[in-house]
């Protein structure tokens, strides 16, 4: 549990506040009991403690931008063994192990210490994410999780539905009863999405676009099958596919051979020129020049050298890319020469007990493309036909056993709204409702009352549901939760509120004075930090106030 929290700018006028001291069960933030003191940092104080589970909310508060950088140390207990920590606002992305003096012993990423939490709280269930899940039931002004008619989302109900409900799965620790039927699903959903890029990238054929065009091709195979027996027949001789398919190969190896070689051919002839031009020259030489102005006296020879001279510096340029080019012409000839060489032992290797003509060969197999293209064309529509019916079928199966957990989560969560309801309202009153619709729906609703304190008092009861029916290790609500709330259901929630013992509720509260006095006893008892206007802020002063 979260034990202590320390911060050297928490005042109380110009003098530091001790640590503040957490126990388990109710944990108070008491405000002005007539509620004339606003700003005094009570929200901020629940944002703290949410800095020191984890969250990052409190980096966007009024609090860090008028204090800049400063260091929360803070304290966690389990098993009976205090574990010291420090995070600052510079930099929160990183948690101290400190000493009970305060001094680093060592650092550790965010990630890591939200982990070690996590698994110190056993909440590290198949599927759970341990901020994702208790972030929604710390319920602070500044965190956009106040919806009271979508409490089950983040983001102020923008989160998905699904994403909501599948946090409610894995927190009821479910998510291992459904995780073989979802993988199942994506498996095959993985599976069309694969042999739609095949089709889209043209590895296989497209499949026809109906049962007419299939039932057109099969009608076609028949035919052109029939025309392939003909030409068969027409032959005269006896002969096996085997030997046409011999053949064929053949033929089609000694196109292949006849296309390496030409290839080798044209990069022998590039890498001949490009030897000539290494040894020869580009450019006229000197003696050319010489011989050059036997029959053209006139010529300004002087010029041409200068000429020359500019193209030697060139040509030497040139000549290191030429043997650069020659030498990767001579690597790409390489292979070639061991490629036309396998071509050869394999047309060596192959004997047909006959020979056909061309004719022949090319109409049968024209025949065999044409029937293989339709056949591939049918099977490409049964596969597709046979992937999208497992995901059918897989899909209702994942549906199936979802529902079957989420009515057991509904009824679970609905009995204990039930209970606790009737605690905070002496029975009066109707208990909020969960409906979960399907895995990606649900309405959140008390029957015939749509009333903002209604409202807030439904979800700050699904929240301690959840507390009362998970492993989840504490919640936090705010006082803009009770503003609205009439102040004897209050006075019943403070009570249901002490009941926990186990595990830890942090609330901010004002207002008071007109709670009942039981209520009154729970609020003096619980309350760790009392904070009050101006100097007794938790900072001991107030931002928003002028200056004289």
């Amino acid at each position: 549990m979260l034990k202590e929290i320390y911060c050297p700018l928490f005042k109380e006028g110009k003098t530091l506040r001790p640590p503040i001291l957490f126990h388990k069960g109710l944990n108070i933030i008491l405000g002005s009991e007539q509620g004339k003191a606003g700003s005094i940092g009570k929200s901020t104080m629940l944002l703290i403690i949410d800095f020191v589970f984890g969250g990052n909310a409190y980096m966007k508060s009024d609090a860090v931008q008028q204090l800049g950088e400063h260091t929360v140390y803070f304290t966690f207990t389990f098993d009976n063994k205090d574990f010291h920590f420090a995070r600052s606002a510079a930099h929160a992305d990183i948690v101290a192990e400190i000493n009970e003096k305060r001094e680093i012993i060592r650092t550790i990423k965010l990630d890591e210490f939200v982990a070690w939490l996590s698994g110190k709280y056993k909440m590290n269930l198949p599927g759970l994410k341990f901020r994702n899940t208790l972030s929604r039931f710390f319920r602070i002004y500044g965190k956009n999780n106040l919806n009271e008619q979508r409490p089950l989302q983040m983001r102020g109900g923008v989160e998905s539905q699904k994403d909501a409900i599948h946090v409610l799965v894995t927190l009821f620790d479910l998510y291992s009863e459904i995780l073989l039927f979802e993988e199942q699903l994506k498996q095959v959903e993985n599976e069309i999405n694969a042999f739609k890029a095949a089709r889209k990238y043209q590895f296989i054929p497209s499949a026809v676009d109906g049962t007419k065009k299939y039932e057109d091709n099969v009608k076609e195979i028949s035919h052109l099958e029939q025309q392939r027996a003909e030409l068969r027949h027409s032959a005269h001789d006896t002969f096996s596919e085997a030997d046409i398919k011999e053949t064929s190969k053949r033929n089609e190896l000694l196109r292949q051979l006849q296309d390496v070689q030409r290839l080798i051919r044209s990069k022998e002839d590039d890498l001949h020129l490009l030897k000539l031009n290494v040894e020869q020259g580009i450019y006229p030489t000197e003696a050319d020049l010489k011989s050059l102005s036997e029959f053209f006296p006139e010529a300004n020879l002087k010029k041409i050298i200068e000429i020359e001279a500019f193209h030697n510096k060139i040509q030497r340029i040139l000549k290191s890319e030429l043997k650069e080019a020659s030498k990767q012409i001579e690597s790409e000839i390489g292979p070639l020469q061991a490629k036309a060489e396998t071509l050869v032992k394999e047309v060596d290797s192959i004997h047909p007990s006959q020979v056909f003509t061309d004719d022949f060969l090319e109409a049968y197999t024209n025949f065999d493309r044409r029937i293989a293209k339709l056949q591939d064309e049918n099977e490409a529509f049964d596969i597709r036909n046979r992937l999208q019916a497992n995901k059918v079928n897989a899909n209702a199966r994942y549906q199936e056993q979802m529902k079957s957990i989420l009515n057991h989560i509904e009824s679970e969560i609905n009995s204990e709204m039930e209970r606790l309801s009737d605690l905070v309202t002496y029975g009066e009153y109707n208990a909020p409702k969960l409906t979960i619709n399907k895995y990606d729906s649900y309405n959140f609703e008390t029957p015939k009352d749509a009333g903002t304190g209604t409202n807030n008092r439904g979800m700050v009861i699904y929240d301690l549901s959840i507390l009362r029916k998970t492993i989840l290790p504490a919640i936090a609500h705010d006082s803009i939760l009770f503003d609205t709330m009439a102040r004897p259901d209050l006075s019943h929630l403070l009570t249901v509120y002490a009941k926990e013992t186990n595990k830890q509720i942090f609330i901010s509260l004002d207002k008071i004075s007109t709670c009942s006095n039981d209520a009154q006893t729970i609020i003096q008892k619980a309350t760790v930090l009392k904070l009050e206007n101006n100097e007794h802020a938790l900072f001991g002063e107030k931002w928003s106030k002028k200056e004289k």
